[in-house]
């Protein structure tokens, strides 16, 4: 005769308390692992934008404006949605980015509320930050030059701009 095993309902009960404790570990370092990898995306996102916005001036020989949008045809200053790139003489958008966020994540602040660049790759309305702000803090700043050229931002200069996630 064949004998059977299985598991007792004592051992089925001790390995889902197990199972529910190691889940309450993992799911806030997933959710923390999740953010940072959006937070990097966004990142990545705007400063392709802007190196393309700054790009189209030089090689077409024309002045162009990045600017925040909502609806990818009129700029306004909330960047939050999504922003689109424009040469000034033209009303049609070269390139429109809709971000698809509830959370106000990328914020702009510079002398503008849009960015302009000349056809020699100079921003005339001067400095300006990207940054995004989580859990309270800075994630991350993208600070740009007149020049045009972009650097990041380093722990200590996010520390000293917490104020601006308040």
């Amino acid at each position: 005769m064949y004998s059977q095993r299985a598991f007792t309902l004592v051992e089925i009960f001790i390995v889902l308390a197990l199972l529910a404790i190691l889940a309450q570990l993992a799911v806030p370092a997933l959710q923390d692992f999740l953010e940072r990898n959006q937070q990097q995306a966004l990142y990545n996102q705007i400063a392709r934008a802007v190196n393309q916005a700054r790009s189209h001036a030089v090689t077409h020989r024309v002045r162009v404006e990045l600017c925040g949008s909502q609806d990818g045809i009129s700029c306004n200053a909330d960047w939050s949605q999504g922003w689109l790139l424009r040469e000034l003489e033209q009303t049609t958008p070269v390139a429109v980015t809709q971000l698809n966020t509830d959370r106000r994540r990328l914020h702009w602040s510079g002398f503008q509320p849009r960015i302009q660049f000349y056809s020699n790759g100079i921003s005339p309305t001067g400095n300006g930050r990207f940054y995004s702000c989580h859990k309270q803090k800075i994630s991350w700043q993208l600070i740009l030059n007149r020049q045009g050229r972009l650097r990041t931002a380093s722990n200590a200069e996010n520390a000293a701009e917490v104020a601006r996630c308040g």
